[in-house]
């Protein structure tokens, strides 16, 4: 038997592209993660909000067998968190901008 949990036959690579939502979702939010670092606050999180909204269509219009990792709980619910957090993070990235900005 096999030490790792994956099936006999499946390259490691193959694993890591089958999880493309993910991945493309991560990036987003690490490009966000990088606008912060650069001293642009509110425009890091609304790019993260946007990742975030983007794990919500993904998540809606993809089946689960090929959501990969975004499938935690039902759709409803990951599609319902997702958009909850990613609409908040924009409200707060686009419009909190406005009132601290000299």
């Amino acid at each position: 038997m096999p030490a790792n949990n994956r099936p006999s036959g499946v390259s490691f690579g193959r694993q890591v592209v089958a999880e493309w939502p993910i991945l493309t979702v991560l990036a987003g939010f690490g490009f966000g993660m990088t606008v912060i670092v650069h001293n642009e606050v509110f425009q890091g999180a609304a790019v993260m909000g946007m990742s975030l909204l983007l794990a919500a269509g993904l998540r809606l219009f993809l089946p689960t067998r090929v959501a990969g990792t975004l499938a935690v709980r039902r759709r409803a619910i990951d599609v319902g968190t997702y958009t909850v957090v990613g609409t908040t993070l924009v409200v707060l990235g686009l419009l909190v901008q406005g009132i601290f900005s000299n």
